[in-house]
């Protein structure tokens, strides 16, 4: 978090989030009589938004499937573990050292969206909702991501598999939910498959944030794009604003954190695997 190259990361990034936002604004304003009209500036806070969710989605498995494993491929894992630290030490400090960073990196973009709240469009309480689901989002990915590395012997495996995840979770989950919509249109049994499809969304970051812009209230060019219209077409269709739908979305996102947690520390306890495969054994034979 000292080094140059943390530094550099930082700034490169908010270069980059800087630049987009200008060169938006810059293109929006040509042939217009007001500086930005509210509804463009609600575009941004869209186009902004998701772009910092793909951010986090894709660089946290690289910052944390290693945690665990690459110490266990250098050979340090059994020095770390007989230090006075234990397993949930360890597995707590990984956890807040590979979502740090990015914590770091979400936080310092709030100032650039003082740019939405200067032309109007979104208030505040919009953008600290974002930020909220993208920090739980974020929290979630990086469960995952250590939980891997924990059971996996090798990096490399465990990256995939977050990856892998990750993509279940944004595209695998959209398109079953999209399957079930359109299973549910042709069956008489609609009542569950179209709790299972609203429940594919609710569990979806990109539906759940696209229910927290729901609410901007502004139609812009964007909304006539078929990709996003879809999204906000199932945001309305099955109620993700619904308190339901947060409850849902919050108790498998902190409870599974939790439970992955917990399962990588008991894995990293020594002789834990042995005796977990015992109390299996004895379960099964009962």
């Amino acid at each position: 978090m000292r080094s140059g190259r943390t530094v550099l990361a930082l700034s490169l990034y908010l270069f980059v989030i800087g630049a987009v936002a200008f060169i938006f604004m810059y293109v929006n304003v040509q042939g217009q009589t007001l500086l930005l009209q509210p509804a463009r500036t609600a575009e941004l806070f869209m186009f902004l938004s998701y772009l910092q969710l793909a951010m986090i989605s894709f660089v946290t498995p690289g910052i944390a499937a290693g945690t665990i494993s690459g110490e266990r491929e250098r050979q340090t894992l059994a020095v770390l573990l007989t230090t006075p630290l234990s397993p949930t030490s360890i597995i707590i400090a990984k956890f807040i050292s590979s979502i740090s960073f990015l914590l770091l990196l979400i936080v310092m973009t709030l100032p650039l969206y003082s740019i939405v709240f200067l032309f109007g469009g979104v208030v505040p309480s919009q953008v600290f909702a974002v930020f909220g689901l993208q920090s739980l989002t974020l929290g979630t990915i990086a469960s995952v991501s250590i939980f891997f590395s924990t059971w996996l012997r090798k990096t490399g495996w465990s990256t995939v598999f977050s990856y892998a995840t990750v993509a279940l979770l944004f595209l695998g989950l959209a398109i079953l939910g999209y399957f079930l919509d359109d299973l549910s249109a042709h069956s008489p049994d609609q009542g569950i498959l179209s709790w299972l499809s609203s429940l594919c969304y609710s569990i979806n970051p990109l539906y759940m944030q696209a229910s927290l812009e729901a609410t901007v209230g502004f139609i812009t060019p964007a909304f006539h794009q078929p990709v996003v219209a879809s999204v906000f077409s199932v945001v309305a269709s099955h109620d993700l604003t619904s308190f339901s739908a947060w409850f849902t979305f919050l108790l498998v996102y902190v409870g599974g954190s939790f439970v992955l947690l917990i399962a990588s520390i008991w894995r990293l306890r020594p002789g834990g695997l042995i005796v977990m495969k015992k109390r299996l054994v004895k379960w099964l034979m009962r």
